[in-house]
């Protein structure tokens, strides 16, 4: 990549699954409750740059990153899913949905993490999730709330991959690529 070009990837760059709408829309007013600062985020399930494999590492080629994502969606039907219970990962104030069946977003995990794209390293195994209220400390009371949360009742399908990149200050992030699965 030359030098004059901007790195797309310079800002922490994420491949997700995106939930639609309207188990979408409740997400987001949970959110809006619990954790309005990122009420405005993708409500989307990541497959890459949260835990299993870091972010997308900078300097990459876009095209080269672009196409290894659609050959990978194109291997994949749209499926399924639905949301089980409230988990909290230990030691921290981050809440998510888990989902009924892993399976599957296991399976395109582990097609990214094989393919020609690099990522950053991370600490944290692949649990596919999505989050509920982020945060480095929760107080008891709404620890309680948001454990007893029931999810939404409807099954979605997956059916769209993103990449984002999410700016330093995590508030503003920006659709890199978009392709239907299948």
């Amino acid at each position: 990549m030359s030098a004059s070009i901007k790195d797309i990837f310079s800002d922490p760059s994420y491949i997700v699954l995106n939930i639609p709408s309207p188990v979408a829309d409740e997400l987001r007013n949970i959110r809006s409750f619990f954790d309005p600062p990122r009420a405005n985020l993708a409500i989307e399930i990541s497959l890459c740059g949260s835990n299993g494999r870091g972010i997308i590492s900078p300097g990459q080629d876009p095209d080269m990153v672009f196409t290894e994502i659609d050959a990978i969606a194109a291997k994949t039907e749209p499926f399924p899913a639905k949301f089980g219970y409230v988990k909290r990962f230990p030691d921290t104030g981050i809440f998510y949905y888990t989902l009924e069946d892993p399976e599957p977003f296991k399976a395109l995990h582990s097609m990214c993490v094989q393919s020609k794209i690099k990522f950053e390293p991370t600490d944290f195994p692949y649990e596919p999730h999505c989050t509920i209220k982020l945060g480095r400390h929760t107080e008891y009371s709404e620890e309680e709330i948001i454990i007893r949360l029931e999810p939404p009742d409807e099954s979605f399908m997956i059916d769209t991959m993103s990449v984002y990149s999410l700016s330093k200050n995590e508030q503003l992030p920006r659709l890199l690529h978009r392709v239907n699965l299948g």
